[in-house]
């Protein structure tokens, strides 16, 4: 009797073991296509809502002093597959950045000016932006309320490509995501240069932090 108990655990041990298997399997199949910038046929498309959606943007002085806004989210699309998510691509709209910190009307549109200019994101030569997203893997043992996914993937700014990765609050089902991330990017990797201490020296008062703050929150459907 013993023999039948311990070999019928081997077996289910056995279908789970290759049930996760072929789930990895498709996994790594999956994100094969998307690396190479394919998009798998099996896969459904959740459209990402850029009205209803938010690129908020800070950087800082090495000060504290600093300024915030938001950038425009052109398109976006969330893969979706087996219940599960499976990637994704986002195409930021460089022309749309906003300040928010500033209410006069001559230095707001001086920064935005500085800001779209060859001395940051050469926005005439560059107008777009893209994070390409190619895995999603979910945070075992995530509170409520909590990050539960970890969100890898490439981030093209000016024609140049890094990877990223960061945490991730998501809550998907009936058809609709929604998600809120906060992370960061180092700027000076993108040939953004100006004030940086990875390109000038005895800047003082007036470096700029390399790193970029970003919080998105995306609401997609499907």
């Amino acid at each position: 009797m013993k023999k039948l108990k311990y070999f019928a655990v081997m077996a289910m041990a056995a279908i789970v073991m290759a049930s996760c298997g072929g789930q990895n399997a498709k996994k790594a199949e999956i994100i094969e296509k998307l690396e190479a910038g394919e998009v798998p046929e099996e896969v459904t498309r959740a459209a990402v809502d850029v009205q209803a959606s938010e690129v908020a943007w800070k950087g800082q002085k090495i000060t504290g002093a600093g300024h915030h806004g938001t950038i425009g989210l052109k398109e976006g699309v969330i893969f979706v597959y087996d219940n599960q998510l499976w990637g994704g691509d986002m195409i930021i709209d460089m022309t749309k950045i906003v300040v928010e910190d500033l209410t006069d009307p001559e230095m707001n549109a001086r920064l935005k000016g500085h800001l779209e200019s060859d001395d940051f994101f050469s926005v005439a030569t560059y107008p777009e932006a893209r994070f390409q997203i190619i895995d999603f893997d979910p945070i075992a043992g995530a509170a409520e309320g909590q990050p539960n996914y970890r969100v890898s993937g490439n981030l093209t700014i000016k024609d140049i490509t890094h990877s990223l990765a960061f945490d991730a609050i998501i809550a998907f089902g009936d058809g609709e995501i929604m998600s809120r991330a906060e992370l960061s990017f180092d700027r000076s990797l993108y040939e953004v240069r100006f004030g940086s201490g990875r390109f000038f020296e005895n800047l003082g008062d007036n470096l700029i932090n390399d790193q970029i703050n970003l919080t998105i929150t995306l609401f997609a459907s499907y």
